[in-house]
């Protein structure tokens, strides 16, 4: 029997506790807020004291909107029930070489969060840094828009992780090639394609690559 890996949010879950989430989605069902809507969930009282809680002092103000976007997602997962899906290798070839779904409306609007294959694909956490690893993406759908968070770098060795974010309206049209002339998806390592690796190197490959992988573990 394989062991499920480690889930990225697990111990930050922990560390704030069930009551503070709970709290939350009482302010959130009260005032009738739309979780799914970051301004509006940010501003309900519980929520923007947490997230001032479990942002460092010394955060930058993109820190802290990425602290805001991770607090939202684990708010919308959590009030789900934890939806996770896993992909393996295959699965996620399969899904990467069909575009098809991209054109259609989601199914099953609302969120989910997809676990990629281990150091499968890598993206740069910004323009210049050392790529990453994906852990995996929250994947939030309403019937008009996809907002997709993306986990990297997530290791047992290593205190926290990184997030990198898109959003656009559905339905979604393909990723195009680069300017470099290479195909979506393909790796920009060094050797990456011999090892079967695959990169993120635009926020429409990474939305494209979130919406195909979650249609194909629904499949």
């Amino acid at each position: 029997m394989t062991t499920p890996r480690p889930l990225p949010w697990t111990a930050l879950f922990d560390a704030i506790g069930k009551s503070r989430f709970e709290e939350i989605r009482t302010a959130v069902r009260h005032d009738r807020v739309d979780a799914a809507n970051r301004d509006e969930f940010l501003m309900v009282a519980s929520a923007g004291g947490l997230l001032r809680e479990i942002v460092p002092p010394e955060a930058s103000a993109d820190a802290v909107l990425a602290y805001g976007a991770l607090l939202q997602m684990l708010f919308l997962l959590w009030d789900a029930g934890w939806p996770v899906t896993t992909l393996n290798r295959p699965m996620l070839d399969r899904a990467l070489a069909d575009f098809e779904p991209l054109g259609h409306p989601p199914t099953a609007p609302g969120v989910v969060y997809v676990q990629l294959p281990e150091r499968a694909v890598w993206a740069e956490p910004a323009p210049g840094e050392p790529h990453e690893p994906l852990d995996g993406c929250f994947v939030s759908l309403s019937d008009s828009r996809a907002t997709v968070l993306a986990v990297l770098g997530f290791r047992a060795d290593r205190e926290g992780f990184t997030t990198i974010e898109a959003d656009a309206p559905l339905p979604l049209a393909p990723p195009a090639p680069r300017p470099d002339g290479t195909a979506p998806f393909s790796s920009a390592l060094p050797s990456g394609e011999r090892a079967g690796l695959r990169s993120l190197v635009t926020p429409q490959e990474l939305l494209a690559l979130a919406l195909l992988a979650r249609a194909a573990a629904a499949a």
